[in-house]
């Protein structure tokens, strides 16, 4: 740890002292020096200050006679009850003792901070790794026990239902993009960014917030909560108080400028959290092509989807060809594809379609009846509006994820 921060901690307290500083481990060798040819060398003066544990200084006379040292004085570093190296600062002894503690500090307070976020570095890749394990687990063929012990080491119990909520920022590759390009010179993009991203993790834990909540961040824009269920489980209810939730993370992204689609698995035991896992994604994935803007999606809200998703292309791309492609010719055939849908998720009911398109009825007649002329299909039969349904739904499936990225 010593030896990576070493010549930064030199370095950086020359600067703010105007003195010569350098670092060396317990056995009295330079790590890093603002006098570079000094690195790799023995300070002799360091093996007392280490021996003694306490700083000692050091004048012309006795410097004289101690290999590899100048007047000054050398004070030993200490980290979690043990002494790992010294800093030493050349000068006057007089002059330079009032830098020692200040620059001991700093020192022990960079390589304390090393520590946590290293702890914390590790930590993220095991819950990551623990993710991956949830996602691949095949009760018929994986070692439930194994798993359990992997959650235990971590701080949770796998045991408990949870279900599975997947968050994916919209277009924050773009967002640290623009912070390249407008980051002044004073200023660290990169910082700026790693602060956005804390922030966000924050936001996310504050929602769910129980501490048997998993919350692990997969790449630089997406996030998984495994969220713990407590009391007896009503499905109807839960939905209600996650959706819940997910508007608050959604307002509370907004805050930082972030905007935001999320995904709702089923409910899942440990056996059958890796379903609830890959639902949650489907669900995500599925709604983004549904709507073009950013916002929440429960896996049991696009059953018809979920299962439309299933057919193979060929067949889906057929499908459509024959029963919508010929209204993708006309310049209007969005609103075209809108009414299809507002008219059947609406009943057929010319009422519920206007106040659903926010449109008059004499506009709903025109649109429906140009479908008609088009296409051949007779929208006031059941069957034959689901199959303009069912193909609008098709085309949205079939197109490229691309939205949010």
């Amino acid at each position: 740890m010593l030896e990576k921060l070493a010549q930064e901690i030199a370095n950086i307290t020359s600067e703010v002292i105007g003195h010569e500083v350098l670092i060396t481990d317990k056995h009295g060798m330079v790590l890093g020096s603002s006098d570079q040819s000094r690195i790799g060398t023995l300070h002799q003066a360091s093996l007392g200050a280490i021996f003694r544990r306490k700083e000692m200084t050091h004048n012309e006379v006795v410097s004289s006679t101690l290999k590899g040292v100048k007047p000054g004085i050398t004070i030993p570093i200490e980290l979690s009850g043990e002494y790992v190296g010294t800093l030493g600062i050349t000068g006057y002894p007089n002059e330079v003792a009032k830098f020692g503690m200040l620059a001991k500090k700093y020192a022990e307070i960079l390589l304390r901070e090393e520590i946590i976020n290293k702890s914390s570095l590790l930590r993220e890749r095991a819950l990551q790794s623990l993710v991956q394990e949830i996602a691949a687990f095949d009760p018929n063929h994986s070692d439930e026990m194994l798993l359990l012990t992997r959650g235990r080491e971590l701080g949770y119990d796998l045991k408990p239902p949870r279900i599975t909520i997947v968050i994916d920022l919209f277009q924050f590759n773009h967002i640290t993009s623009e912070i390249h390009h407008q980051a002044l010179q004073k200023d660290s993009p990169e910082i700026y960014i790693q602060s956005l991203k804390i922030n966000i993790e924050s936001k996310i834990k504050k929602t769910f917030s129980n501490n048997q909540d998993i919350t692990v961040s997969l790449g630089s824009d997406k996030y998984v909560v495994f969220h713990m269920l407590d009391g007896e489980i009503h499905e109807e209810e839960i939905c209600e108080t996650i959706k819940k939730k997910c508007k608050q993370l959604i307002s509370a992204l907004k805050e930082l400028g972030i905007d935001a689609s999320i995904g709702i698995g089923t409910i899942g035991s440990l056996t059958d959290l890796n379903n609830s896992y890959h639902a949650a994604w489907r669900a995500l994935r599925i709604g983004k092509k549904m709507t073009d803007h950013p916002e929440i999606f429960y896996i049991k809200d696009f059953v018809l989807e979920e299962l439309l998703s299933y057919i193979h292309k060929n067949t889906a791309h057929h499908f459509v060809e024959e029963t919508v492609t010929k209204l993708t010719q006309y310049p209007d055939y969005d609103e075209l594809f809108r009414t299809i849908t507002a008219w059947c998720e609406s009943s057929l009911s010319p009422i519920n379609s206007s106040k659903a398109l926010n449109i008059h009825r004499n506009t709903l007649f025109y649109r429906l009846n140009k479908i008609e002329q088009i296409t051949g299909k007779n929208l006031r039969n059941f069957r034959e509006s689901l199959e303009l349904y069912i193909a609008v739904k098709l085309m949205q499936i079939l197109e490229p994820e691309s939205k949010g990225n």
